[in-house]
C-alpha cells in the first residue's frame, strides 16, 4: 500500500494483532507499518486507509526524521573517514567510487573500500554496511577455525565443526552436537580476546561445565587465560556492549 503526500510516496504494510488494543503507526528506516487490532477493516471512516490519511502528516515528518538520523548514524559508521574496529585497532575507511559490481574491501594499514559508482546517499552506506559484515564473517571464521584447531591439539579433543553466530546474550557456545560457535563480532576485539573464547569453548568438549577442573583444563592449552578474559571485559565496556551482571557469557 501506498500513502501519498504532495510528490513524496510512502509505501507501508499493515499488519493484524490480537494484541493491538488501537491502531498504531510504527516508522522505522526504510519501512512502515500499520498496526491494527484484529478485524479491523481497510476501507470505511474506521479503517485502516482513513485513519493512515488521518496521520499523512504525522507519517511524512517521521519518516523524513528517521531517515536523516539514520543516514548519519551509518555516515559515522560507514562514511570515508570513520573507523572501524578490527582485531582490536580502529581503522580508517577510505570509500570510492569505482567500476565494480559490489563493494570491494582490502586491508592494510586502512580499509580501502571501492563502491559502484551509480550508488550513492543512504543505498551506498547499506551497500558498505552489509560488505563489511560479510568481510567481517569470513575473517572471523577463518580465525576461529585456526584457533579452535590449535586448541584441539593441545587438550586431543575434536570439534565437529565451527560456526559463528550472531547470538544475542553469548560469545560462544559448545553445542551437545560437539559444534563450536564464536559470535562474529570478536573479529573486531584484540586477537587475545578471540582466543579466549575460542578455546574456553574447545576446553567444553573435555568438561560440560565450568568446574575445577574445567579451568584447569583450559590452562592446559591457554595459560594467561585469565590476563584475556579480563581483556575481552576491559573491550566489552570500552565499546558498549557490556551488559548488566557483565557482559555475554561463555
Amino acid at each position: 500500500m501506498q500513502l501519498i503526500v504532495g510528490a513524496t510516496v510512502i509505501p507501508y504494510t499493515v499488519r493484524e494483532s490480537t494484541e493491538a488494543a488501537r491502531m498504531r503507526i510504527v516508522v522505522t528506516p526504510g519501512a512502515v507499518e500499520v498496526v491494527a487490532p484484529a478485524g479491523t477493516p481497510l476501507d470505511g471512516p474506521e479503517g485502516v486507509l482513513a485513519f493512515v490519511q488521518r496521520k499523512r502528516r504525522w507519517v511524512f515528518d517521521a519518516v523524513r526524521e528517521i531517515e536523516e538520523k539514520h543516514r548519519a548514524a551509518l555516515t559515522q559508521q560507514y562514511g570515508s573517514g570513520a573507523k572501524l574496529q578490527y582485531r582490536g585497532r580502529g581503522l580508517m575507511l577510505d570509500v570510492q567510487p569505482g567500476d565494480v559490481a559490489e563493494v570491494a574491501i582490502t586491508c592494510r594499514s586502512k580499509f580501502h573500500v571501492i563502491v559502484p559508482a551509480g550508488l550513492g546517499g543512504v543505498e551506498k552506506l547499506e551497500a558498505v554496511r552489509g560488505a563489511f559484515d560479510a568481510w567481517l564473517r569470513d575473517r572471523a571464521l577463518d580465525a576461529v577455525e585456526r584457533l579452535g584447531h590449535r586448541h584441539e591439539m593441545n587438550l586431543d579433543v575434536k570439534a565437529a565443526g565451527y560456526r559463528v553466530s550472531d547470538a544475542r546474550s553469548r560469545w560462544g557456545s559448545c553445542g551437545r552436537d560437539g559444534v563450536v560457535r564464536v559470535h562474529w563480532r570478536l573479529v573486531q576485539a584484540p586477537a587475545a580476546a578471540l582466543e579466549y573464547v575460542v578455546a574456553h569453548e574447545v576446553a567444553h568438549l573435555v568438561h560440560r561445565n565450568h568446574s575445577a577442573e574445567f579451568w584447569l583444563t583450559l590452562g592446559r592449552t591457554l595459560p594467561d587465560w585469565a590476563e584475556r578474559k579480563a581483556m575481552l571485559e576491559r573491550w566489552e565496556g570500552e565499546n558498549g556492549v557490556a551488559e548488566a551482571g557483565g557482559g555475554r557469557r561463555v
